[in-house]
């Protein structure tokens, strides 16, 4: 007996089942239901859409089963299957509600055309309907999950999965795992507004490239505001996130963003974590801390959303590897030493040679125990003194120039680095420069004066410190000129021998007064 009623009850569910899938293809499969799918996707998103084929399945809910999906004029996106399941209860007034979208083998090409927002899409109703017999009604949908899809913008192409969940004008971020050149990045959190976007999310990677998602964000930008960003446009010159253009409906994105790695351009950066603000005018990252040549950089960043990206940015850097800095601005093997500092820069491009060339600001640096390759700069001295050789801690032959501190303040403009306090500060000598130097280290061209240590000094001969001490130190004119890889360091000895002849005469006069003065007393 009871086998007979487990048989019973297979063969209810079969043929349940039987009649179910043959009233859900009944249902979805007219062509009526394709083209009326296909016209309100059109209408909502003020794009042609085409679907394909259609058809119907029940396992494991009964969905709408939609391929060779097509939006846009150009096939901007493009779905190879596109699912969209339902409750029954719903299915049987023939409306989808609370469904569940699932579409794989997208393949979605930026920028994308002009979408209706969706106050645009929401008609107004007209006064007097007329009742129409549609074979389906999409009322809402609750899940969209894209697998296999693939984004491509400007050449570059990313690949991976996207769950969002509908919210308003709107979407949740459920999960987004995208991978471009093996490197994979997740998002999630909420979009507010798809009409800016705007919204917050959080992103996190192994290794991001900026300039890859300048680009990325560059393509929303031109579908938020209808036309590209100047690339004219000034550089951002403070740290706060420039205003939203477009108002309330423009890209406005607040970002927070922790990779193992980053690179911008050529430059490569460890440890990135940052709080920005993206806008139709460019992204400012505040605060923003990441590693870079072997240091740590802690401050702003701006940059602009254009094809050569502008930027300014503002900080403190500590514990920089000068040596390896210096190599990738270009000028490889000329100084080592470990720098901190303050930056204030602005400028266009990402290469070391747009830097160089567009760059201006002001930095204030502070390099501690390095070498200055090649630069002689105690020999030089020694020579012009006549000083013996042993007075110097250098190895005989050497001409790099060992230093506890070196210094100041710079000016950047056109190029070109100008100081007026440049100290450098070594076991035997004390110097203090003034002039320009190329950042490329193609010119060097500073003046000042050198100064013996009292060790150093008490070594000199008498009448040398004599005529050329000024505060008890031996103190000498000097020019530096050459390139930062082959420096060229000249002493004035005529601006010596003038001081010493000054200080010979003045030294003459106080003998002579006060020989007059002890002949006078005498004689009283």
């Amino acid at each position: 007996m009871l086998k007979k009623i487990l048989l019973v009850g297979v063969v209810v569910v079969v043929v349940g089942s039987l009649a179910l899938f043959v009233w859900a293809r009944s249902v979805f499969s007219q062509d009526a239901v394709r083209t009326t799918i296909a016209a309100k996707l059109s209408d909502a998103l003020g794009q042609p859409v085409t679907i394909g084929g259609i058809g119907a399945s029940i396992y494991p809910t009964v969905a709408v089963d939609l391929d060779k999906l097509s939006i846009g004029p150009n096939n901007n996106i493009t779905v190879a299957a596109l699912r969209i399941a339902t409750d029954f209860r719903a299915l049987l007034s023939r409306r989808i509600e609370h469904g569940s979208m699932r579409l794989s083998g997208a393949h979605i090409q930026l920028p994308l055309p002009a979408f209706k927002t969706p106050s645009e899409s929401r008609a107004p109703a007209p006064a007097n309907p007329t009742p129409t017999a549609a074979p389906v009604e999409i009322v809402s949908i609750d899940e969209i999950v894209l697998s296999d899809v693939e984004i491509v913008s400007n050449g570059r192409t990313l690949r991976g999965d996207i769950e969002v969940v509908p919210d308003g004008k709107g979407l949740i971020v459920k999960k987004v795992s995208l991978t471009a050149d093996k490197a994979t990045v997740n998002v999630s959190g909420r979009i507010t507004d798809l009409s800016g976007p705007a919204g917050e999310l959080a992103i996190k990677a192994g290794v991001l490239d900026i300039n890859q998602l300048l680009a990325f964000l560059s393509d929303f930008s031109k579908d938020a505001a209808g036309t590209p960003p100047s690339s004219s446009a000034p550089p951002a010159r403070s740290a706060t996130a420039p205003t939203n253009a477009v108002g309330a409906a423009g890209l406005n994105m607040a970002l927070t963003v922790d990779a193992d790695r980053a690179t911008i351009g050529t430059l490569s950066l460890d440890k990135l974590s940052a709080r920005a603000k993206v806008t139709p005018t460019g992204m400012t990252l505040d605060p923003a801390s990441f590693g870079v040549f072997g240091g740590r950089y802690e401050g702003t960043l701006a940059l602009t959303l254009a094809s050569v990206p502008e930027f300014h940015l503002k900080a403190k850097v500590s514990a920089v590897d000068v040596a390896a800095a210096s190599a990738f601005a270009g000028s490889p093997g000329v100084i080592t030493g470990k720098l901190a500092g303050d930056l204030d820069i602005a400028g266009r491009g990402l290469d070391p040679k747009s830097v160089q060339q567009t760059a201006h600001g002001t930095v204030r640096m502070d390099i501690a125990n390095g070498v200055i390759k090649n630069l002689g700069l105690l020999q030089s001295v020694v020579a012009a003194t006549s000083m013996r050789s042993d007075a110097s801690s250098q190895p005989a032959g050497s001409r790099d120039e060992p230093f506890t501190h070196l210094g100041g303040t710079m000016t950047i403009a056109h190029g070109d680095g100008s100081t007026q306090n440049l100290q450098l500060e070594a076991k035997d000598l004390r110097v203090s420069l003034t002039g320009i130097v190329r950042l490329d280290g193609s010119t060097l061209d500073l003046k000042g004066q050198a100064q013996l240590s009292e060790a150093a000094t008490q070594q000199a001969g008498k009448d040398l410190v004599r005529y050329t001490a000024d505060q008890g130190r031996v103190t000498l004119p000097i020019k530096i000129d050459g390139s930062a890889d082959n420096p060229k360091v000249h002493v004035d000895t005529a601006d010596m021998a003038k001081r010493a002849i000054k200080n010979r005469s003045v030294e003459e006069t106080h003998k002579a007064i006060e020989k007059g003065l002890n002949t006078f007393f005498k004689k009283k």
